[in-house]
């Protein structure tokens, strides 16, 4: 069973554009049955939404397309919590993310034209320009992880960077409570002391502290000219 205070949903298709959306707010539902080891669960969350909104005809020229999801403080029961953390040393705060990017995409086959889909195979139907990351969250077990950037893609050398197009761009990065975390999670048994010594090496490989917030770091990665800079350190 299942209430929510509002909700929607919405298709759109035409020659231009083929776009799903929906989502709701203050939901809360109870799932029971199945394999489960309890007789039901509640979960609930405050907001639940996603936009996905492509091209659909080829075109020569770049076309816009959006990819936004959010699911934003999921509440989950504390039968799971006590499944994976029975002594509760990691916070049982609300979890979120949240992704909400545009970009643009050439595409040189018409997903609406099966016959030529079908013949790609492996092949995608396109290539991406641009992507631009308005806002990205992950909070959950006490970490908040949060960024943004944007980036253009030379489609004519995918060997640089290993198949993928290569970027020209910035994306900034902020971790909250990471070290916090991983201590916690040294402590219940999920990763050993030299697992966490190699991340915290990377921590600090990649991440800068910020002065007057405790266990807050950033990241600034610079795509640029082939290579790539973490905080000014060139790394490729």
């Amino acid at each position: 069973g299942g209430d929510a205070a509002s909700g929607s949903f919405g298709f759109l298709m035409n020659k231009e554009v083929m776009q799903f959306l929906g989502g709701g707010k203050g939901v809360s539902m109870t799932i029971a049955g199945g394999d489960m080891p309890f007789p039901q669960i509640a979960l609930s969350y405050a907001e639940a939404a996603f936009d996905l909104a492509m091209p659909v005809t080829a075109s020569e020229a770049p076309q816009p397309f959006t990819f936004m999801t959010r699911l934003v403080d999921l509440k989950l029961p504390d039968e799971l919590w006590g499944m994976v953390d029975p002594t509760a040393q990691l916070p049982r705060d609300p979890a979120t993310l949240i992704v909400d990017s545009t970009g643009t995409v050439t595409l040189t086959t018409s997903l609406t034209d099966e016959e030529a889909m079908a013949a790609l195979g492996d092949t995608p139907p396109g290539t991406l320009e641009s992507l631009k990351l308005t806002q990205l969250q992950l909070k959950a077990v006490g970490a908040d992880l949060t960024g943004s950037g944007a980036m253009t893609f030379d489609n004519t050398d995918t060997a640089t960077f290993g198949g993928v197009p290569a970027p020209t761009g910035t994306l900034d990065l902020k971790l909250v409570g990471g070290n916090t975390l991983l201590d916690k999670v040294v402590a219940l048994g999920f990763v050993t002391q030299d697992d966490a010594m190699g991340v915290r090496m990377m921590l600090s490989m990649f991440g800068k502290m910020v002065e007057g917030e405790p266990d807050t770091m950033t990241s600034t990665v610079e795509f640029k000219d082939k290579g790539i800079t973490v905080n000014g350190q060139k790394i490729q």
